[in-house]
């Protein structure tokens, strides 16, 4: 369905209905940014992620190194080897801190960014429709 531009009948009705469209353009833009720097802050926390993957494992292989060392007490070797299932269970909390949304969240989410898309884009061609019908008014 199309605006009908004819019930905007003065110049008057069309600037304010431009002032109106383009607030509500401005309030879809924003959210399209907003979406934006969500995208990039999850991008950045994966990175980010990694990188704190890739440091517990290499204290884990320290740890393994140091709980195969011969020569321990018993006191030592359990030191050694509760050191290493702390590492372990460190190591599945970032594992956990790492996955990504479930496949309907980022589903919606493809749903919300296509939805203020095709605002922004009717919104643009409105304003376009408003600029052209005022136009054809007696000044």
């Amino acid at each position: 369905m199309n605006p009908d531009y004819a019930l905007l009948t003065t110049r008057a009705e069309c600037d304010a209905a431009t002032a109106d469209v383009t607030f509500e353009l401005k309030t879809f833009s924003y959210r399209d940014t907003g979406l934006d720097i969500a995208d990039e802050r999850a991008s950045r926390s994966q990175i980010s992620g990694a990188a704190a993957l890739a440091k517990k494992d290499g204290e884990i292989l320290i740890a393994q190194g140091q709980a195969a060392l011969a020569g321990l007490s018993a006191e030592q070797q359990q030191d050694a080897n509760d050191a290493l299932e702390l590492l372990q269970a460190q190591r599945k909390k970032i594992m956990k801190g790492n996955r990504t949304s479930a496949g309907t969240d980022r589903f919606l989410s493809t749903v919300d960014a296509a939805q203020v898309q095709s605002q922004v884009d009717v919104l643009t061609a409105v304003l376009s429709g408003i600029a052209a019908h005022r136009a054809t008014l007696p000044a």
